[in-house]
């Protein structure tokens, strides 16, 4: 299973919180690799953030929302945790700001990219997260909808 680095935010909200889940999939949790998931999934993850725990609405309790899932554009080698971590923060912040004042509040972005290992394994993509400021668990989606 391919392992990635959260921001410190993310795994510290991870240690703290209640791990439950939320995706929009089939009617029932199910459990997927953190390299799997998809934007617009609501999920809750092991403390290891190896796995996410999609369930079939993002109406149900969950930790988090993925706001964007995106290659890094740093080029084949690895480029480094902080390189990455760079990368992933200027991404998810402006990807969050654009989302506006109000659908914001009480939120904060977070973001998982990719380790050493999982980008030797081929994975090269930065997950920008959206959760509670506080920790808390989310209902519903922070997502605009489309139409």
């Amino acid at each position: 299973m391919s392992s990635r680095i959260p921001a410190t935010l993310l795994a510290v909200l991870v240690v703290s919180g209640a791990l439950t889940a939320c995706a929009s999939s089939p009617e029932t949790p199910r459990v997927v690799p953190i390299t799997d998931v998809r934007a617009g999934d609501c999920f809750s993850s092991d403390a290891d953030l190896t796995v996410a725990t999609l369930a079939a609405s993002c109406a149900d309790p969950h930790l988090y929302e993925v706001l964007s899932v995106a290659p890094s554009e740093l080029g084949e080698a690895f480029p480094g945790d902080d390189a990455l971590a760079s990368e992933a923060d200027a991404r998810c912040s402006a990807q969050f700001a654009e989302l506006g004042r109000d659908a914001v509040a009480g939120l904060t972005a977070l973001h998982l990219v990719p380790s050493e290992r999982s980008w030797s394994e081929g994975d090269r993509n930065l997950v920008c997260l959206i959760a509670s400021s506080k920790g808390d668990e989310l209902s519903g989606s922070r997502l605009p909808t489309n139409g």
